[in-house]
């Protein structure tokens, strides 16, 4: 009895200070600020206004690299998987430049996690494009600032290529017969198809989709029936109505909301146009500005908001490596092990007591 009540006192006192596995103290060191030139034995430059990522000795990372890569590889009796796996990244960051500056901005890895990923998802990658023959594109933006560019610059585009699309339908297709009963007919043959191909589907077309051709022919029969001789209100509401079916197929998620405002501008936008390719070309020529200055503005705005990021991030950084210097000196003098707590042991030694009584 008295083997089973400490044996019990035992694993109340192994559970209490149960704890997981320590990691080695290689990757304590490797994972501590600017443990990368730590434990590689490479000196950190100074950066200047001039060269903010100085060079380093490649040659010294990858000798040293190789000399610690032979001890801890996985293979060996003093190997470990995790230290080897953090060694590589410490290699692959120090020379690579743009990875460097990052890494010296707050002495830490922050894509330290991902970089196993990263490389599962390029391997992946590489076996898609040789089954399929060709590359898929890249997810991974540069930054937010040119995701944004991208699109806004995408959407400038669309609106442009809309905007000569409508200035040939008013200024040209509308104008002659001869121009507008192909292009009722081929409306009438895209109806036809969408329905055909619905059925095919086993579907139902919607009506936006069945209606949208037809919306677009009525809008040039009136364009074409309000032009002669001169500008009407006929022509004016068949330009709005073939401006708001061009806009509103073009956008992908479509709401009430978003349609009445669309038909609001359409509407607006029309009685300044009036079928005049003057003001048209005026139109694309504002658009393509828009594009230009947006071009020039986004590769600007980012280099100024990276400034701004990365003198917050130094500024995290050297926080960072004051408060583990600190930690290290507070440990430094105080390597004490740590108390058991008696209070909990006293009481199950008293109630294993009272059960042999």
């Amino acid at each position: 009895l008295h083997f089973i009540i400490d044996l019990n006192n035992d694993q109340l006192l192994h559970s209490k200070f149960k704890m997981a596995k320590a990691p080695p103290e290689a990757v304590i060191l490797l994972l501590s600020p600017d443990g990368y030139y730590t434990y590689l034995g490479i000196e950190k430059p100074k950066p200047t206004e001039s060269d903010p990522t100085p060079a380093l000795d490649e040659d010294q990372i990858k000798k040293n690299y190789r000399r610690l890569s032979l001890r801890h590889h996985p293979d060996r009796p003093t190997g470990d998987a995790d230290t080897f796996r953090v060694l590589n990244r410490a290699q692959k960051v120090l020379l690579n430049p743009k990875l460097r500056q990052q890494y010296d901005l707050l002495g830490l890895d922050l894509d330290d996690d991902d970089d196993e990923q990263d490389e599962a998802n390029a391997k992946d990658e590489d076996d898609e494009q040789d089954s399929e023959g060709q590359a898929k594109p890249s997810n991974t933006p540069d930054g937010v600032m040119s995701q944004i560019a991208s699109i806004t610059l995408a959407v400038i585009f669309q609106v442009i290529v809309r905007t000569i699309m409508m200035a040939v339908v008013s200024v040209f297709l509308v104008r002659y017969r001869i121009t507008l009963v192909p292009a009722l007919l081929f409306l009438v043959f895209i109806a036809y198809r969408i329905h055909s191909i619905a059925q095919q589907n086993n579907t139902v077309a919607t009506s936006s989709e069945m209606m949208s051709p037809i919306m677009i022919g009525l809008g040039l029969v009136l364009m074409y029936r309000g032009r002669m001789p001169d500008w009407s209100w006929t022509f004016w509401a068949g330009e709005a109505l073939v401006m708001i079916m061009f806009v509103y197929n073009s956008i992908p998620e479509k709401s009430s909301i978003l349609s009445s405002i669309v038909a609001f501008m359409a509407t607006l936008l029309t009685l300044w146009l009036r079928g005049n390719v003057w003001k048209y070309l005026t139109l694309v020529g504002l658009e393509a500005f828009v594009a230009v200055v947006a071009a020039l503005a986004f590769p600007i705005m980012e280099m100024i908001l990276e400034q701004i990021l990365n003198e917050k991030m130094r500024k995290v950084g050297e926080k960072v490596r004051a408060h583990s210097q600190r930690l290290d000196l507070y440990y430094n003098r105080n390597k004490t092990k740590p108390t058991v707590d008696t209070s909990s042991e006293k009481e199950s030694n008293s109630t294993a007591n009272m059960v042999i009584d």
